[in-house]
């Protein structure tokens, strides 16, 4: 599809900024933009909303972010993708009905102090660029440092007769593990580039990670301590950008899917992430998968659960997860993705199910395999091994592959490509949201100036009103309420628990090809009123629900 945008780099601060109101400016009827909090080093946290027709807030809504971890920086293009094309595409028909039946909210850059140094220097950042924890005085070793002015850590390799490592005698860039029998020939140890703070020509240890703090470890669904859940903040919420995150979802009502963007691996990923889904609703998870199977389509990333699939060391499951505190402690429908997979373009293996039984020569195999792809595909994220002269380390090499746009990011050359297949995802899972709508009024006459008047409420959404059975289980459903106006309504339907989707009918093959529906939970219902008026009279029907939205149903007495 037409972008009004270029695609071919990652934007920084300044360039995001100016071109969210490049688009403001030329579409300004259907893109509203806010400034929801300023960080510390100055920079505006902002939210887009797109919408058409009735107020934003009135519609069921469709949330997308990116940028939790800062260095995930295709999320926010893929962010900044989606607005671009829904905007530069408006009056195609289905992207149309999209704007003027729901509300589209985006924050594209959540940590945009974090994503700004991630980009412009050598420096690894999970989620904010300030020292986490706090009190840094204990943490000692080597730590991270560009020392040859490329703008990048590389691997550093230092010459060692005890060293663990050596050249492949096929391949001078690869390295090998070192056998339990080798005793002749050049050793190396392999450190990330950097210097030690003290060093006393002995031992070299490895510092913590001065930028501890990770924003996806900060919510409060399962949260646990820092000695428990390394970068997990002070108490939950403790983070301007994780505060801004919570709240925005608070405060509209109207949310009844997400999508947040990280990197990478090439996965789309879904709670509960604390526990097996298993022990998790059974149709909620059947939700999951069904919209799950709609990225198999064109983007081919795999549908997983964060605890059975994803999880590394389901003992140490990562708690505290945005997308679990919104389906567990909200009820909404949460999906992560996790763009790009750099395995899957060298031709390794499937990844998801996480293999957590992979062996060495497995991964050495999958080493050589991507360093190939990208020699041949994308060379400028191969830094080859050179000398450099450490002023405590002496004569060392550094070299390798560039992490942050080969391995957690697409090479620049292949963003696009990637965008557009998220494109395809995102837009067909916001078109899943309940739709509430008004179907065949009748008007009979019982004697003068009295008149029933009936007619169906329809959720013709794939989702029903309530959104999760989770979100029964924590009374977050919300009855549709029903008002009338115009006329005087003697009596009539006042509420109504709630209407299903078409996700809730259950239909299945039957014996000889037959096609079997078994009771399911209503997606109609009749309303009657009864009404006194005169003809020519209009009666105005409402039905309201925080999520499913705001329809009216006009009806003229005759």
């Amino acid at each position: 599809m037409k972008t009004t945008l270029q695609y071919d780099h990652y934007y920084d601060y300044g360039e995001m900024k100016k071109n969210l109101y490049v688009l403001k400016d030329m579409y300004p009827s259907f893109m509203d933009i806010q400034e929801e909090a300023v960080t510390a080093e100055g920079r505006s946290i902002f939210s887009v909303t797109l919408s058409t027709g009735k107020d934003p807030a009135t519609k069921p809504a469709f949330y997308m972010d990116a940028c939790t971890h800062a260095g995930e920086v295709a999320g926010s293009m893929a962010c900044m993708y989606f607005m671009d094309v829904l905007l530069t595409n408006h009056e195609e028909e289905q992207i149309k009905k999209l704007l003027e039946n729901n509300t589209i909210y985006i924050i594209p850059r959540i940590s945009p102090d974090g994503t700004e140094a991630y980009l412009k220097t050598s420096s690894w950042v999970r989620s904010i660029n300030h020292p986490y924890p706090e009190e840094q005085s204990d943490n000692h070793g080597l730590y991270a440092k560009d020392l040859d002015g490329d703008n990048r850590i590389s691997m550093m390799r230092i010459p060692s007769p005890s060293g663990a490592w050596k050249k492949r005698e096929d391949h001078p860039f690869l390295m090998t593990r070192r056998r339990p029998d080798d005793t002749e020939g050049e050793f190396f140890n392999i450190y990330q580039e950097g210097m030690m703070d003290e060093y006393d020509n002995g031992h070299i240890s490895i510092a913590r990670n001065l930028y501890g703090m990770d924003f996806n470890r900060n919510f409060p669904v399962s949260w646990m301590p820092d000695a428990k859940q390394p970068g997990a903040g002070r108490y939950p919420l403790s983070e301007t950008e994780t505060k801004v995150m919570a709240d925005f979802i608070i405060g509209h009502r109207n949310i009844c899917a997400v999508l947040t963007m990280h990197t990478s691996g090439g996965a789309l990923l879904h709670p509960p992430g604390t526990h097996s889904k298993n022990d998790a609703d059974e149709e909620d998870m059947r939700m999951y998968e069904e919209i799950g199977s709609l990225a198999d389509d064109v983007l081919k990333y795999p549908t997983c659960n964060l605890f059975d699939s994803y999880c590394i060391d389901p003992a140490h499951f990562d708690a505290g997860a945005f997308d679990d505190w919104c389906y567990l402690n909200n009820g909404i429908p949460a999906f992560t993705m996790e763009i790009w997979n750099i395995h899957e373009k060298a031709g390794c293996k499937p990844q998801w199910p996480v293999d957590r039984n992979k062996s060495e020569k497995q991964e050495a195999e999958e080493i050589e395999m991507i360093y190939t792809w990208l020699n041949q595909n994308a060379s400028e994220a191969i830094t080859q091994w050179h000398s450099c002269d450490h002023p405590q380390f002496g004569q060392v090499e550094l070299g390798g592959i560039d992490y942050k746009f080969s391995v957690q990011n697409p090479p620049k050359q292949y963003l696009q490509e990637e965008l557009e297949k998220i494109f395809d995802f995102s837009l067909r899972y916001a078109k899943t949201l309940p739709h509430l709508v008004f179907e065949t009024p009748e008007v009979k006459k019982l004697s003068d100036h009295f008149y029933r008047v009936e007619m169906n409420l329809c959720n013709r959404g794939y989702m029903p009103t309530w959104l999760t059975n989770e979100a029964k289980a924590l009374k977050e459903n919300r009855k549709i309420q029903i008002s009338t106006e115009g006329c005087r309504c003697i009596e009539g339907t006042k509420e109504i628990d709630g209407l299903g989707g078409y996700f809730n009918i259950e239909t299945f093959y039957g014996y000889g090809g037959n096609i079997m529906t078994v009771n399911h939970a209503p997606f109609v219902k009749r309303l009657s009123f009864l009404i006194e008026a005169a003809p020519g009279d209009r009666l105005t029907v409402t039905a309201s629900n925080e999520r499913a939205g705001t329809v009216k149903q006009e009806v003229i007495i005759d």
